[in-house]
């Protein structure tokens, strides 16, 4: 059933036409400069979720429009003759999201395009954050060394353990080790920076990606444990950004009937819009949701629990969303 949402949804996101019923937007125009594009804004399982017939998903099933696919953003620098595209995670859905950048991409007509995008940036080794390199594979796109971006054991864990090292043996991907708090410059003069968060790090350590570029910096953070298990570092991580694409798994802690929120580990949406509030009420901060769970009622557009979170001052990301840099 998953997979045929999945193709219901192919010919509403390559435009990326916005659907009855849900929350997608139509970009106002490529931006000149450099810009970031949501591709997906839920949690790892996407909507609807893997098993789940409550009425969320069963929803999403009847609606494509209620549908979303894995939080995944993409960064678009213009060049000459076309754009670069970098992903940021690589996600189940990698190949619905790759549809979605045909209108800045420009791939080839006629045959597979070997080198679907000039990099990607992940954050660490959960399912929907890495699983999308599958598809760069031999058995798929067959991809020439796509520059994959990753801290020293994320790119350990995808070297030393099949089938992902079977991509960097073939050279379907080439590892790029990234330091921690060390910027990789990029075209356009676009910054992308990783800067270790604490999360369930079982396979790899877990980093946000500050991206910055000529006139504005996102801070992208889909997965973060709760806030009281922070230090107080959070808060010079947020020094000069502008946005901030956060972790809103979860609305509240009653969402998972039989499972504690708790210990699954991620900051609930009420708890970060207490937390960011006053920087969000005086204009220094910008704050939109991504990575929500099947479960969160957020993900209704007309239900209470959004109204809420807009009326705090804040958002959930959008698929097709674009935000200039």
């Amino acid at each position: 059933m998953r997979m045929t949402i999945r193709l219901m949804l192919l010919p509403i996101l390559a435009p990326l036409l916005g659907c009855a019923g849900g929350d997608r937007v139509v970009p106002a125009g490529v931006p000149g400069g450099p810009f970031v594009r949501v591709l997906g804004i839920a949690q790892d399982a996407g909507v609807p979720h893997t098993a789940c017939y409550g009425a969320c998903c069963e929803a999403a099933r009847s609606d494509p429009g209620r549908a979303h696919l894995v939080s995944c953003v993409a960064l678009v620098v213009p060049r000459q003759d076309g754009h670069d595209t970098y992903l940021f995670d690589a996600t189940p859905d990698l190949t619905e999201q790759l549809v979605m950048l045909r209108d800045v991409r420009r791939p080839p007509s006629g045959r597979t395009d070997r080198r679907p995008v000039s990099g990607i940036f992940l954050t660490h080794a959960h399912l929907g954050h890495y699983l999308g390199l599958a598809w760069l594979g031999f058995e798929s796109i067959h991809a020439r060394g796509v520059p994959v971006h990753a801290t020293p054991r994320m790119a350990a864990f995808l070297r030393d353990n099949g089938p992902w090292s079977q991509l960097v043996s073939l050279q379907n991907i080439d590892l790029h080790e990234l330091s921690d708090e060390v910027a990789v410059p990029l075209p356009g003069g676009v910054r992308v920076t990783a800067h270790r968060v604490p999360h369930r790090d079982e396979f790899s350590d877990t980093v946000a990606f500050r991206v910055a570029g000529p006139s504005r910096t996102i801070l992208f953070m889909p997965d973060t444990e709760p806030w009281d298990r922070w230090s107080p570092r959070f808060d010079a991580l947020l020094e000069g950004v502008d946005l901030l694409l956060v972790d809103g798994t979860f609305y509240s802690g009653d969402e998972l009937p039989g499972r504690r929120v708790s210990s699954i580990g991620h900051p609930l949406m009420v708890d970060t819009i207490e937390r960011l509030g006053p920087a969000v009420r005086d204009g220094t901060l910008r704050v939109e949701f991504i990575h929500l769970n099947h479960s969160n009622p957020a993900l209704d557009p007309a239900g209470p629990q959004r109204a809420a979170v807009r009326g705090a001052g804040f958002d959930v990301a959008a698929e097709g969303r674009d935000y200039p840099l």
